[in-house]
Protein backbone atom coordinates (compact mmCIF):
# COMPACT_ATOMS: atom_id res chain seq x y z
CA UNK A 1 0.00 0.00 0.00
CA UNK A 2 1.86 3.41 -1.01
CA UNK A 3 0.76 7.32 0.40
CA UNK A 4 -2.00 7.77 -2.02
CA UNK A 5 -3.98 4.54 -1.51
CA UNK A 6 -3.73 5.23 2.42
CA UNK A 7 -4.67 9.18 1.46
CA UNK A 8 -7.62 8.06 -0.86
CA UNK A 9 -8.90 5.43 1.92
CA UNK A 10 -8.79 8.00 4.78
CA UNK A 11 -10.65 10.29 2.44
CA UNK A 12 -13.36 7.55 2.00
CA UNK A 13 -13.32 7.23 6.42
CA UNK A 14 -14.93 10.68 6.24
CA UNK A 15 -18.36 9.95 5.05
CA UNK A 16 -21.30 10.68 7.59
CA UNK A 17 -22.62 6.99 8.57
CA UNK A 18 -25.51 5.94 10.03
CA UNK A 19 -25.90 4.30 13.49
CA UNK A 20 -26.95 0.62 13.02
CA UNK A 21 -29.71 0.45 16.00
CA UNK A 22 -31.89 3.85 16.77
CA UNK A 23 -31.03 4.84 20.01
CA UNK A 24 -33.25 7.87 20.96
CA UNK A 25 -35.94 5.42 21.12
CA UNK A 26 -34.41 3.47 23.93
CA UNK A 27 -33.39 7.05 25.60
CA UNK A 28 -37.08 8.22 25.45
CA UNK A 29 -38.47 4.78 26.95
CA UNK A 30 -35.78 4.77 29.78
CA UNK A 31 -36.19 8.51 30.53
CA UNK A 32 -40.17 8.30 30.71
CA UNK A 33 -39.50 4.89 32.92
CA UNK A 34 -37.91 7.08 35.39
CA UNK A 35 -40.34 10.17 35.23
CA UNK A 36 -42.64 8.68 38.77
CA UNK A 37 -39.80 8.00 40.85
CA UNK A 38 -38.16 11.03 40.30
CA UNK A 39 -41.06 13.33 40.99
CA UNK A 40 -40.74 11.36 44.20
CA UNK A 41 -37.15 12.23 44.93
CA UNK A 42 -37.45 15.94 43.65
CA UNK A 43 -39.73 17.24 46.18
CA UNK A 44 -37.14 16.43 48.98
CA UNK A 45 -34.51 17.45 47.11
CA UNK A 46 -35.64 21.30 47.07
CA UNK A 47 -36.78 21.25 50.64
CA UNK A 48 -32.80 20.09 51.53
CA UNK A 49 -31.90 23.02 49.28
CA UNK A 50 -34.41 25.27 50.65
CA UNK A 51 -33.05 24.42 54.26
CA UNK A 52 -29.51 24.44 52.94
CA UNK A 53 -30.21 28.46 51.03
CA UNK A 54 -31.88 29.53 54.47
CA UNK A 55 -28.40 28.18 56.60
CA UNK A 56 -25.98 30.01 54.11
CA UNK A 57 -28.28 33.20 54.46
CA UNK A 58 -28.10 33.35 58.24
CA UNK A 59 -24.37 31.90 58.28
CA UNK A 60 -23.42 34.76 56.10
CA UNK A 61 -26.01 37.17 57.86
CA UNK A 62 -23.86 36.47 61.19
CA UNK A 63 -20.64 36.77 59.52
CA UNK A 64 -21.30 40.01 58.84
CA UNK A 65 -22.72 41.21 62.11
CA UNK A 66 -20.12 40.12 63.42
CA UNK A 67 -17.37 41.86 61.38
CA UNK A 68 -19.85 44.94 62.06
CA UNK A 69 -19.39 44.32 66.15
CA UNK A 70 -15.63 44.07 65.46
CA UNK A 71 -14.91 47.02 63.22
CA UNK A 72 -17.33 49.27 65.67
CA UNK A 73 -15.89 48.04 69.01
CA UNK A 74 -12.25 48.87 67.61
CA UNK A 75 -13.04 52.43 66.32
CA UNK A 76 -14.60 53.05 70.14
CA UNK A 77 -11.65 52.39 71.28
CA UNK A 78 -9.21 55.23 71.82
CA UNK A 79 -5.42 53.65 71.17
CA UNK A 80 -3.79 54.82 74.33
CA UNK A 81 -0.92 56.79 73.86
CA UNK A 82 2.30 54.87 74.68
CA UNK A 83 4.96 56.42 76.36
CA UNK A 84 8.72 55.90 74.85
CA UNK A 85 11.02 54.13 77.42
CA UNK A 86 13.49 56.52 76.06
CA UNK A 87 11.84 59.89 75.28
CA UNK A 88 13.50 62.95 77.06
CA UNK A 89 17.05 61.14 77.11
CA UNK A 90 20.21 61.93 75.58
CA UNK A 91 22.07 60.54 72.82
CA UNK A 92 23.53 58.05 73.88
CA UNK A 93 26.80 57.19 73.09
CA UNK A 94 29.22 53.83 73.50
CA UNK A 95 32.69 53.79 74.49
CA UNK A 96 32.71 50.84 71.94
CA UNK A 97 33.96 52.07 68.54
CA UNK A 98 32.51 49.03 67.33
CA UNK A 99 29.10 50.03 68.53
CA UNK A 100 28.48 53.15 67.85
CA UNK A 101 27.60 53.17 64.52
CA UNK A 102 24.90 51.35 65.66
CA UNK A 103 23.84 54.24 68.45
CA UNK A 104 23.86 56.98 66.08
CA UNK A 105 21.91 55.41 63.95
CA UNK A 106 19.09 54.32 66.62
CA UNK A 107 18.82 57.61 67.75
CA UNK A 108 18.82 59.01 63.96
CA UNK A 109 15.39 56.73 63.60
CA UNK A 110 14.18 57.57 67.17
CA UNK A 111 13.83 61.43 66.44
CA UNK A 112 12.78 60.62 63.28
CA UNK A 113 9.72 58.40 64.51
CA UNK A 114 9.43 61.12 67.09
CA UNK A 115 8.56 63.32 65.03
CA UNK A 116 6.37 61.44 62.42
CA UNK A 117 4.43 60.44 65.74
CA UNK A 118 4.01 64.49 66.58
CA UNK A 119 2.34 64.86 62.87
CA UNK A 120 0.57 61.71 63.13
CA UNK A 121 -0.43 60.71 67.17
CA UNK A 122 -2.98 58.16 66.60
CA UNK A 123 -1.07 55.85 64.43
CA UNK A 124 -0.11 52.16 66.24
CA UNK A 125 2.54 51.14 63.62
CA UNK A 126 4.74 54.28 64.33
CA UNK A 127 4.04 53.74 68.00
CA UNK A 128 4.87 50.14 67.51
CA UNK A 129 8.05 51.28 65.56
CA UNK A 130 9.13 53.36 67.95
CA UNK A 131 9.04 51.00 70.73
CA UNK A 132 10.91 48.66 68.51
CA UNK A 133 13.29 50.92 68.51
CA UNK A 134 13.65 51.71 72.11
CA UNK A 135 14.00 47.73 72.33
CA UNK A 136 17.16 47.72 70.23
CA UNK A 137 18.68 50.47 71.80
CA UNK A 138 18.33 48.85 75.04
CA UNK A 139 19.88 45.61 73.70
CA UNK A 140 22.77 47.67 71.99
CA UNK A 141 22.96 49.34 75.91
CA UNK A 142 23.34 45.02 77.23
CA UNK A 143 25.58 44.42 74.31
CA UNK A 144 27.90 46.95 75.35
CA UNK A 145 27.55 46.22 79.23
CA UNK A 146 29.36 42.41 77.81
CA UNK A 147 31.44 43.64 75.61
CA UNK A 148 33.41 45.73 78.10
Amino acid sequence: MNEFEWLRQMRDLNQPAAPRNDLWARIDAALDAQVPAEEAVVIPIRRARHGRVWAVAASLAATFALACGIVWHAQSIQPAATPSIAANTPPWKPNDPRLAGAAVELDAARMELQQAIQQAPDSPALQRLLQRTDAQQTMLRELEKHAG
